[in-house]
């Protein structure tokens, strides 16, 4: 392995790790982001940590605030429950145009998908991790894709972020995903058959039960 090689895999070890930490709330939203902890803690340099921030700072999981550090960005529960709705609209106009459109390739691409959290789902008693949610952010975009709608899928990658994706798994139980991933297999079995109807009503149905586990978990914690 080169020097350039080694310094790119410890940068995505960093990237991954801290990734994963934020989301399974181990560090939590508004926590300070220290690189020297943060080195410590994954027996890195500052240096891929240090790169590894600018990389979810591009993605928006975390921000950088000027004569203050790096913090966990963090996304109000009425701005996360309001995402869910406009989601749940455009998505679901998405799922229908695809399953008049999407090719082959396409669908392949959405049961490797499918395959893979089904794995995650099933053998981890806790937050799958972040490999869950770049499946499922794949998943979901695929379809977006799929419907050769350039300016709906500006939109939807506007609304539903990794971010948001990240805050919204933070409240999911083990039950939770394994409810997401039989509702990702009715998805693509509605879209495989040409079902326009059927998956447009299977995506709204998905995003909304989403979005009352948000709420079920707010009640949950108030009691």
């Amino acid at each position: 392995m080169t020097a350039t090689e080694d310094t790119s895999t410890a940068h995505q070890k960093a990237y991954e790790r801290i990734h994963e930490l934020i989301l399974t709330g181990r560090i939590a939203p508004g926590e300070r982001l220290r690189e020297r902890n943060l080195g410590a803690l994954l027996g890195l340099s500052r240096t891929p940590v240090r790169e590894a921030l600018r990389r979810l700072s591009s993605e928006g999981t975390v921000r950088f605030e000027p004569n203050r550090g790096v913090y966990v960005e963090e996304i109000a529960r009425g701005e996360l429950l309001e995402i869910f709705d406009i989601g749940a609209a455009l998505e679901s106009r998405c799922a229908r145009l695809a399953a008049r459109k999407i090719g082959s390739e396409a669908l392949d691409v959405l049961q490797d998908c499918l395959d893979g959290m089904t794995k995650l789902a099933a053998r981890s008693e806790r937050n799958p991790g972040p490999d869950y949610v770049k499946l499922d952010k794949r998943f979901h975009s695929t379809i977006v894709a799929a419907t050769g709608n350039r300016k709906l899928q500006a939109l939807v990658e506007h609304v539903v972020s990794l971010p948001v994706l990240s805050s919204a798994f933070r409240q999911y139980g083990p039950d939770d995903f394994r409810r997401s991933v039989r509702q990702h297999g009715e998805i693509l079995e509605a879209i495989r058959s040409g079902d326009e109807a059927w998956a447009e009503v299977a995506m709204r149905n998905h995003i909304l039960t989403g979005r009352n586990a948000v709420v079920k978990q707010d009640a949950t914690a108030g009691d």
